[in-house]
């Protein structure tokens, strides 16, 4: 797979946070950054698309039958 380097500035603390991690699990630093970004991406593609969704059944229409209506007002 062809793949394209990224620089990034990330806080000191969040740094650390990652070195460690890399040597607790034994894993290169780029292989858990790219892991920690497909997730958050999938996840922001998977709230986009409920977002959407939401969006769309909002825009549609119910349509209730007028005497349907006028049964309802005269049961208030």
């Amino acid at each position: 797979m062809e793949t394209k380097m990224l620089d990034v500035h990330v806080p000191l603390p969040l740094a650390e946070r990652l070195d460690a991690l890399a040597f607790a699990l034994g894993l290169p630093r780029d292989e858990i950054v790219a892991e920690a970004i497909t997730a958050w991406l999938d996840q922001e593609e998977q709230r986009r698309l409920v977002a959407l969704r939401t969006i769309a059944a909002a825009n549609t229409m119910i349509v209730v039958e007028h005497h349907r209506v006028i049964d309802w007002a005269d049961s208030l």
